[in-house]
């Protein structure tokens, strides 16, 4: 097969919440591309696991989850713990 005409990455903007991850995200916008998005995972204590979509804001390192968005297939890898720490420095946990 022959490529004609490459084709458009699919990206979305989105804003940095910290949403579903206990953290304050910095508010940036944030142009998030599929390579971005990666999947995570919270276990219950009934032993049920609940499975979210995030990314990691390259401002500040919170996490934010988000819907799977249509034409979104293949996910990237999450960033390590060391990675999203060091770009945390200067934000904090959500009050609980």
């Amino acid at each position: 097969m022959k490529v004609l005409e490459k084709g458009k990455p699919w990206s979305k903007q989105y804003k940095c919440t910290g949403k579903g991850n206990n953290r304050v995200g910095c508010g940036a916008k944030l142009e998030v591309y599929q390579e971005d998005l990666y999947e995570t995972r919270h276990e219950g204590y009934d032993g049920s696991t609940d499975y979210y979509t995030t990314f990691c804001c390259s401002e500040c390192g919170a996490e934010t989850d988000i819907e799977l968005p249509s034409g979104a297939e293949e996910l990237g890898s999450r960033p390590s713990e060391g990675e999203r720490k060091s770009r945390f420095v200067g934000y904090q946990r959500r009050p609980e």
